[in-house]
């Protein structure tokens, strides 16, 4: 197995360009459009060395422990909760909703019956249609089986009248 190259901080830094458009301003005039200073970077060995403690959002400095609000305070009692109360308001909305299913039930039933006459009603005329459609073409049928009993009569009798001369 082949080892892999650690890399090293040169190869970690970004590759620098000759180019033109790619140098950077590095002297310390001033911006040409807004007259300030270039912006550097804090050196790191200038930088603070004592730790930071992060402070919490519940953590105040100045608030002593006996000026906590009633809520926060351990020694304070919890007040009691309205359970009768909350069982009431949650039967209360459950019989509005229970009204309110009802309603949209009726109101299906009433769209399901409208839809099963519109149904039947529909049925009801294509089967008709149908039937006189059958109608139709048995009495085309029999028209034409008509004609072609006389025409086959008519042969009969010709061929007949040709045999018999």
């Amino acid at each position: 197995m082949a080892e892999e190259a650690q890399p090293t901080a040169a190869s970690l830094q970004p590759p620098t360009s000759t180019t033109p458009s790619s140098r950077t301003q590095t002297s310390s005039s001033p911006d040409p459009i807004t007259n300030e200073a270039p912006a550097t970077a804090p050196n790191p060995s200038t930088a603070p060395t004592e730790p930071i403690e992060p402070e919490t959002p519940l953590q105040n400095k100045d608030q002593e422990p006996h000026d906590l609000p009633p809520s926060e305070d351990p020694n304070t009692n919890i007040e009691d909760f309205d359970w009768a109360g909350l069982e009431q308001r949650y039967h209360a909305d459950m019989e509005t909703c229970a009204n309110t299913e009802t309603g949209l039930f009726e109101e299906f039933n009433q769209a399901i019956r409208l839809f099963e006459s519109w149904a039947s009603v529909t049925t009801t005329h294509e089967n008709d249609r149908s039937y006189k459609r059958l109608k139709t073409r048995i009495s085309y049928v029999q028209g034409n089986e008509q004609r072609l009993e006389k025409k086959r009569q008519h042969c009969e009798i010709s061929c007949l009248d040709i045999q018999l001369s």
